[in-house]
This record gives structure tokens, sequence and C-alpha cells, in this order.
């Protein structure tokens, strides 16, 4: 991998680190849960993407896949096609990067996005604060670190490793 794409991505790890430490942050605070759950979605995107883009898979760069199907297709193609989970697996990374379910949680994520900013805005019916409470933000800070994790095991992987993994 060229040394400018690897600082980039390792620009976004250290960036998911921000936000999942701010999400920490506001997980202190009885009010501040639904900002709690935005930092950790922001977390959680972050990670991911930088495990996809440090294995190279291409990906659409919206904020979730599930709701265009063809895009999640084409990154399930992807995984498949380069047996990435078997790739992962012979290097005994399956059970820290579990490929399919850092997937789950991206998306799982995502459709918190714009709610956990805005809240319901239709006919101003709810505020972001009226809707989150501390269990859905521990949870969301939890799978924040869980992707975290996984993509600070990518980081600091030796590049021998990790072209054993991501080539085509």
């Amino acid at each position: 991998m060229n040394k400018s794409k690897r600082k980039t991505i390792e620009g976004w790890i250290d960036k998911a680190s921000n936000h999942l430490q701010i999400a920490k942050e506001h997980l202190k605070s009885s009010s501040q849960y639904s900002e709690s759950i935005e930092a950790s979605q922001e977390c959680i995107e972050l990670s991911v993407k930088s495990i996809l883009s440090f294995l190279d898979i291409k990906f659409s760069r919206s904020h979730e896949w599930e709701s265009n199907k063809k895009q999640f297709a084409a990154i399930a193609q992807q995984i498949q096609e380069r047996q990435l989970l078997d790739r992962l697996a012979e290097q005994y990374l399956d059970h820290i990067i579990p490929l399919p379910r850092l997937l789950f949680l991206v998306n799982f994520w995502a459709q918190f996005y714009i709610t956990a900013k805005y809240g319901f805005e239709a006919e101003y019916l709810a505020s972001a604060r009226d809707l989150f409470k501390k269990e859905e933000a521990n949870l969301a800070v939890q799978h924040a670190q869980e992707c975290f994790q996984a993509a600070s095991e990518l980081k600091y992987l030796n590049e021998d490793k990790l072209t054993a993994i991501s080539r085509k």
C-alpha cells in the first residue's frame, strides 16, 4: 500500500479514536446521550471504512449501504470473490476483525445518523435528547469500541500480513 493512502486511512482511525473519546465523555452526562450516539456512529463509520480501505474494498461514501442493496451487494461480492474471510482466518484475525459483523454494525447505527443529530424534525415532534436513553448510548459506545479495535488491529498490522490479506 502506498504511503499516502496508508497515512489517510490512519488519519481516519485517529479521528475515529477522537469520536470514541467524545462519545465516552457525553455518556457521563445524563443530558447528552444523543450526542454520545452521534459520536459513536461517526467512530463506527470511520473505523469500518478504514478497514474496508485497508483491505482494498471499494465502497460508496454514503452513511449506510443497507438502504441501497446494490452498494452492500458490491461490498459483499468483493469480500466473497477475494476470499477475505478465509484470509483473515489464515492470519488468525477473523475473531478480531469479524467483517460481516462490522458491516452489520455500520448499517445498524447509520440508521440513527440523522435522528441522533436532529431528532424527529417533522412538525418538531421531538428533539434528539428526548429520544435516546443511557442504554442506547452505552450500546453505541460498546459497538464503537469494537469497530475501533478492529480498525486499530489493521493499522498496526505489519505490511506483509496486510498484503497477504488484501491482495487481489
